[in-house]
C-alpha cells in the first residue's frame, strides 16, 4: 500500500486509479482488518480546494473536506439547510465528527455483515461482488451487491436535490448528488479495480424557497455512536418546490418516497397516514438485508418512525 498527502489540488486531480482520502475515519478501520487493500491512496483532507463553506448569490458552497462538525455547527446550514445540519450532527461521535469529512461521508463503503468481517473470516466463504467473487452473500441469487449505505448526510443532500462537483480522469464535471451516489453504489458493489475514483471538490446546494420546512431523523441504538437504522429527510411547505421524503439504511443508496411526499401539504391528511404510507412505500422499494444487530422484519416496522420527524415538522395536528 502506498499512501501519499497530494502537493497541489492538480496533483491530486490528475492521479488516476486511485484511492482519494479524506479525513479517513471510515477507511482506516477497513485498511486494519483487511477488508480493503488499496493499492494508492492519496490524501487529500488539506487542499484549500476542497474546504470552506460560502454562500454565491443563490447557492451554497461547501468543500468537500469541510468536516461534519463544521457543518454542524455552522449558522449558515443550520439556517439554510437545517436537514443537512442535523444530519452532520447526528453521524458518529463527536471525535469521528472532528475528523471525517462530508465528501468522505458521503461516498462512504457500503457495509454488509459478511463483507466487513476481517480476512481470515471471509476466507471460509467464496468470494462476495465485492471481493472479485460471482455472487452475494445475503441474497445468493441477486445479480448485485446488497451492502447497506448508511451514510446520514447523502439522504439530506439528496433532500435538497444538491449537486456535486468532482474530477474524474482528470475532467471536471457537475452532477446531481443522487446521480453521483447512485453511481458511487453500483460501483461500491464491485471488486477495487472496477470502483468509482473521483475526486469530490465540492457539494453545490440551491438556497430553498420561503416557507419550506425541512428537517432530519436518525433512528440507532446508540443514538448517533451507530450507524443508522434507518434515517428520514423531509420538506414542504413552499408552492415553488415540490415536497420530497427520502429514506436511508434501507438499501444500496437512499430512497425517494415520491407518492408519500404528495400528502405532505394534503391539511387533511394525517401524519399517521402519511407515515403508514411511507412505511409501505418503503416496503416496496428498500433492498434491507441482514444486519449486525436487526433482523429484516424488525426494520420494517422501524419504517414508521417517520412519525416523529413529521410531528416535529408538521405539529401534533398534521396541519
Amino acid at each position: 500500500m502506498e499512501m501519499r498527502t497530494a502537493v497541489s489540488f492538480e496533483d491530486a486531480a490528475m492521479t488516476a486509479s486511485c484511492t482519494y482520502m479524506g479525513g479517513g475515519t471510515d477507511l482506516m478501520p477497513l485498511f486494519k482488518n483487511g477488508v480493503r487493500k488499496d493499492e494508492n491512496i492519496v490524501l487529500v483532507g488539506k487542499l484549500e480546494e476542497l474546504k470552506g463553506i460560502r454562500e454565491d448569490g443563490a447557492v451554497l458552497s461547501i468543500g468537500a473536506a469541510e468536516t461534519l462538525t463544521d457543518i454542524a455547527e455552522s449558522e449558515t446550514v443550520k439556517a439554510l439547510f437545517p436537514a443537512l445540519a442535523e444530519a452532520a450532527g447526528k453521524t458518529a461521535s463527536p471525535q469521528i465528527r472532528n475528523i471525517a469529512s462530508l465528501g468522505g461521508n458521503v461516498m462512504q463503503d457500503r457495509r454488509c455483515i459478511y463483507y466487513n468481517q476481517s480476512e481470515l473470516w471471509r476466507s471460509a466463504l467464496d468470494g462476495c461482488y465485492k471481493t472479485g467473487g460471482g455472487k452475494c452473500q445475503q441474497v445468493p441469487g441477486s445479480p448485485d451487491c446488497r451492502a447497506i449505505c448508511y451514510s446520514d448526510t447523502a439522504t439530506a443532500l439528496i433532500l435538497y436535490d444538491a449537486e456535486a462537483e468532482y474530477c474524474e480522469n482528470g475532467e471536471l464535471h457537475t452532477c446531481p448528488v443522487s446521480e453521483l451516489v447512485s453511481r458511487h453504489s453500483r460501483a461500491n458493489g464491485l471488486s477495487f479495480r472496477e470502483r468509482l475514483h473521483v475526486l469530490i471538490i465540492r457539494f453545490l446546494l440551491k438556497k430553498r424557497p420561503e416557507g419550506e420546512r425541512s428537517g432530519f431523523y436518525k433512528y440507532s441504538l446508540r443514538s448517533s455512536i451507530d450507524f443508522p437504522l434507518i434515517n428520514y429527510a423531509v420538506r414542504f411547505g413552499s408552492a415553488e418546490a415540490a415536497p420530497k421524503i427520502v429514506a436511508g439504511a434501507a438499501g444500496p443508496e437512499p430512497v425517494v418516497l415520491e407518492d408519500s411526499a404528495l400528502l405532505l401539504e394534503d391539511n387533511s391528511v394525517s401524519n399517521e397516514e402519511i407515515a403508514v404510507s411511507c412505511a409501505a412505500e418503503l416496503k416496496k422499494k428498500a433492498r434491507i438485508i441482514k444486519e449486525d444487530l436487526i433482523s429484516p422484519a424488525r426494520k420494517r416496522e422501524m419504517f414508521g418512525l417517520v412519525l416523529i420527524l413529521l410531528e416535529e415538522l408538521r405539529g401534533n395536528d398534521g396541519k
